[in-house]
């Protein structure tokens, strides 16, 4: 390049450069899908953070402050998350699901593998008052060998609380390991009707299932809040494995599919 060809070429970005303003950077990150929004709205977990995009929500996280959580957004995701402007009619679905209601709420997946995400979904299939084992989840995708990966993928759970990571515990039916801590995830638990306690009581004593002889099933013990109360009366039966119900002719539980745990 000559010299001369050089200072026209500056003398073009000199007089052509300029900044865009705030406002204008924002709304063309938003309409190019390049930025998120995020508020704060209150949970069972107490103040969390919640970033959203057209695709639907794409974090749920607590942090420090708004800074940290847009640290933490940046990195996770590669892009930015800005504050909200204004009211979005996302946010009141939002809102009503981390306070219970059975709301359905779009959720941006994109970040995560094909694997993570068929794990996310089934975590979705567990309702309120009930939880399912790591090795449930790996079963119900035929890959009864990955339940460390399982692990892994909740522990990689973009937007907890909407997919209730959760509602899975260890084969043994102590809670485990979640994202915000293990003593809140006992807390939701015990919020949403399960007698925690008592089942990892069961766990101890090597109780994997209770056989429901009334109804000619078996469940695992976190199927549902109403089952452990039950326990005292002699139309239920603790049981080790999965043949002794068989053996029985109790039949797997179509709710909570135990077979696959």
């Amino acid at each position: 390049m000559t010299e001369r060809l050089r200072r026209c070429l500056d003398d073009f970005r000199a007089n052509t450069q300029c900044t865009a303003s705030p406002e204008f950077a924002s709304v063309t990150l938003d309409r190019l899908g390049l930025a998120d929004r995020y508020t704060t709205l209150e949970s069972a977990v107490g103040p969390v953070y919640v970033a959203w995009n057209p695709r639907g929500v794409s974090a749920v996280r607590q942090a420090d402050d708004k800074d940290a959580f847009e640290r933490w957004f940046r990195k996770r995701f590669t892009r930015r998350a800005l504050p909200a402007t204004s009211p979005a009619p996302i946010v009141n679905d939002i809102r009503r699901a981390l306070e219970g209601e059975d709301v359905k709420v779009d959720v941006d997946l994109r970040d995560c593998t094909r694997f993570e995400v068929a794990v996310l979904h089934k975590a979705q299939e567990i309702p309120s008052g009930h939880a399912r084992p790591y090795a449930w989840i790996a079963r119900e995708l035929d890959n009864p060998r990955a339940v460390r990966a399982v692990g892994s993928a909740l522990a990689n759970n973009p937007v907890p609380l909407l997919i209730p990571c959760h509602r899975v515990v260890r084969s043994d039916y102590a809670s485990g390991e979640y994202v915000f801590g293990p003593a809140k995830k006992r807390t939701l638990l015990e919020h949403e009707g399960l007698h925690l306690h008592e089942i990892e009581e069961l766990g101890k004593r090597g109780i994997r299932y209770i056989g429901q002889l009334e109804d000619n099933c078996f469940c695992l013990p976190t199927c549902g809040a109403d089952l452990i109360p039950e326990l005292s009366t002699t139309r239920h039966v603790e049981l080790h494995t999965a043949d002794e119900a068989l053996a029985m002719g109790l039949h797997p539980c179509s709710t909570c599919r135990p077979i696959a745990a």
